[in-house]
């Protein structure tokens, strides 16, 4: 827990921080002048090297691919698979499936839960939402669950860690988890099976994998955004670490889609391998800078005549960390919207977890 509150606060420290010392590694005199550095505070005055402008735009690509909101709900509804639907009102993600015996619903943001009774009344006509399940505790995700509250006999479906985090939590607006597991498990309604698989990719508690087999759809909230780079901190991961294995586990899974929670986009098994791909290379990149690291160290240490150790260190990471994310937006532009926008953050959550682990 430590080392997750010192990546945390790191992170904080590095995204408010300009980097006033990176001369000190400067390959020639044009690094002393200014420049876009993506590390850097991003700004809205004209003419500072860190305008929002010097930011590449979203990448064509995915643009192409967001869903059409409607403007009258402002959400976006499409039927993916026999009586399967996704929702999303452009940054968030729920789905609800229909059967012969009642609805099952995965997730409830905030931000359009209140929409959702009457969403799904609409296209599954006089049928009862028998379940709600849980991806993970968190309330960006399932703190609309009390929209319904009144629905009689209700299941909530959680992980045990999950049901233990709300009852601790207190939390208004979260129904308690009526069911709950703490390895494999199944749910069986109108003939369709929803598995749980517990992990750990994401939450302090738990994450949980959930799989409809007969509609080939995985659900894996915060884990990738499909056709971007992930958020900060790879999904702002509790765990880093568990993050890289998440990739090949849930490629062997036999699926068409994956709900990932984010962004308007819903992935398939290419947008899974381009993460893992992503993620990989960062890893590696990353480590390759982490070869020099108390070299570097040393020397500005040096320079500084050994006082300020801390700022001797937190030059360094920066250091490590700047010629990781050069390497990664030249090596990922084009290939993944914004990675100009958290290659820096990928790159210092792997560097402090080098060198922690």
């Amino acid at each position: 827990m430590k080392a997750i509150k010192l990546i945390s606060s790191s992170l904080f420290l590095a995204g408010l921080t300009a980097l006033a010392l990176q001369s000190a590694y400067a390959a020639d005199d044009d690094e002393l002048s200014p420049q876009f550095k993506s590390g850097d505070d991003v700004s809205l005055t004209p003419g500072h090297p860190n305008h929002f402008a010097a930011f590449a735009p979203e990448s064509p690509e995915m643009l192409a691919r967001m869903p059409e909101i409607d403007p009258e709900t402002g959400l976006h509804v499409s039927e993916v698979k026999p009586g399967l639907f996704y929702v999303t009102e452009g940054v968030y993600q729920s789905a609800f499936l229909v059967t012969d015996e009642g609805v099952i619903v995965f997730d409830a943001p905030p931000s359009f839960a209140h929409k959702l009774p009457d969403l799904i009344a609409e296209h599954a006509p006089g049928m009862t939402i028998r379940y709600l399940v849980y991806s993970h505790g968190h309330t960006d995700h399932i703190g609309g669950a009390g929209v319904f509250a009144g629905i009689k006999g209700l299941e909530v479906v959680a992980h045990e860690k999950v049901a233990e985090s709300i009852a601790k939590s207190g939390r208004p607006g979260l129904l308690k988890p009526t069911r709950k597991y703490d390895e494999q498990y199944d749910v069986s309604l109108g003939g369709q099976i929803v598995e749980f698989t517990p992990a750990s990719f994401h939450a302090e508690d738990a994450d949980t994998i959930i799989y409809l087999p007969d509609r080939k759809f995985v659900i894996a909230v915060d884990t990738i955004t499909p056709g971007e780079v992930p958020f900060m901190n790879f999904g702002a991961t509790s765990d880093v670490g568990a993050y890289m294995t998440f990739f090949d586990r849930v490629l062997d899974y036999d699926f068409d889609h994956i709900l990932s929670g984010h962004v308007s986009v819903l992935g398939n098994r290419d947008d899974v391998v381009m993460a893992r791909d992503y993620a990989f290379d960062v890893r590696e990149t990353a480590g390759r800078s982490m070869a020099t690291f108390f070299n570097r160290f040393n020397s500005v240490f040096k320079a500084f005549e050994y006082k300020n150790a801390n700022l001797a260190y937190r030059t360094a990471i920066e250091s490590v960390r700047r010629d990781c994310a050069k390497e990664i937006i030249d090596s990922w532009s084009g290939k993944l919207s914004v990675v100009d926008v958290w290659a820096d953050s990928h790159c210092q959550t792997v560097i402090l977890y080098n060198i922690m682990h």
